[in-house]
């Protein structure tokens, strides 16, 4: 039974990649890239797409001043009328119960710390998917609520005060 599960497995894989297509190995020159043609126009016959264009990776122009940087710092700062310390989290992930609290996602905690004498300074690396944050503040006397909001990221910064 085992063999029959990896034949029909090698034969899915085999069908799936489309075979060959390699190296033919007998061709020693090399032909410019201004000689190269022109890239071959593919057509969906069965939708009447239009003619999609294949390029070649080494056809890829990027422009000198072009910036793959993705992400941005967002500054942070928190004043909170307190004079107990807390502990401060922020997240870019978190559920909304029907009953309106909030719990975030453990795994999108972007950055945690101290506040003292209720500030807080901080910088995020951000990205343009975040569109907003959840930040809690935390006492360190269990039986006091925490302090929690969700606010809209912003390119210049989130500021906080009660």
């Amino acid at each position: 039974m085992k063999n029959l599960y990896v034949t029909l497995f090698t034969a899915a894989l085999l069908f799936g990649c489309g075979g060959g297509g390699g190296d033919d190995g007998g061709s020693t020159s090399a032909a410019s890239p201004e000689a190269s043609p022109a890239a071959p126009e593919v057509s969906d016959s069965v939708s009447g797409a239009a003619p999609v264009t294949v390029s070649k990776f080494e056809d890829l122009v990027i422009p000198d001043n072009y910036d793959l940087v993705t992400t941005y710092d967002m500054p942070i700062k928190i004043d909170l009328d307190t004079s107990e310390p807390m502990s401060l989290s922020v997240y870019c992930d978190y559920n909304v119960a029907d009953d309106g609290t909030l719990t975030p996602i453990a795994s999108s905690r972007i950055i945690s710390g101290q506040i003292e004498n209720g500030d807080f300074n901080g910088v995020i690396a951000a990205t343009s998917s975040v569109k907003s944050l959840l930040i809690e503040a935390w006492y360190q006397d269990t039986t006091k609520a925490p302090f929690q909001t969700v606010v809209n990221a912003d390119v210049n910064g989130v500021t906080i005060s009660n």
